[in-house]
């Protein structure tokens, strides 16, 4: 089959269809390309949020994973962007830049979040299962509620 561009009925609709000619304009500068500096702190916060966004999936989709792992990773990137953003302290404030770092910050918030709710899951467990271990070791002998509830309660004597 052919593709669409080549129908005569496609034409017919480019032809209809205004052409898309820029206006033109006074020659200006271009703009000057990113320093090596700028880029290396887009390639770090692109992998910097790759990482967030793995951990807080994992986090959120309640699956286990290497968080040891995980947290090595955030941490090298976090000093990589460090030292990106000393070696951009010279260039003048990038809009662009700004707003990814903004965006960075939620997503960094997201996933603490995401890791304090982790966290409060394993304290609840942890206690849980420590209330379990103690009360199944314990006979008794040195706890206040077992020997309340062991001794004889007084009845009343009929007259």
């Amino acid at each position: 089959m052919t593709e669409l561009s080549d129908t005569p009925a496609s034409a017919e609709v480019a032809a209809l269809l205004p052409a898309l000619v820029p206006p033109p304009v006074a020659m200006q500068e271009e703009p000057a390309a990113p320093s090596a500096a700028s880029r290396a702190m887009w390639a770090v916060l692109d992998r910097l949020e790759q990482a967030i966004d793995h951990e807080t999936g994992e986090l959120m989709a309640l699956r286990s994973a290497d968080f040891n792992r995980l947290n090595e990773i955030k941490s090298r990137l976090l000093l990589d962007a460090s030292r990106a953003l000393r070696a951009m302290r010279d260039e003048a404030g990038d809009g662009p830049l700004i707003a990814r770092l903004s965006t960075l910050r939620l997503k960094l918030e997201h996933n603490r979040m995401a890791i304090g709710m982790h966290l409060e899951a394993v304290r609840e467990i942890a206690s849980a299962m420590t209330s379990t271990l103690i009360d199944a070791e314990s006979d008794g002998t040195y706890s206040a509620t077992s020997r309340v509830a062991a001794a004889p309660v007084p009845r009343a004597r009929a007259s």
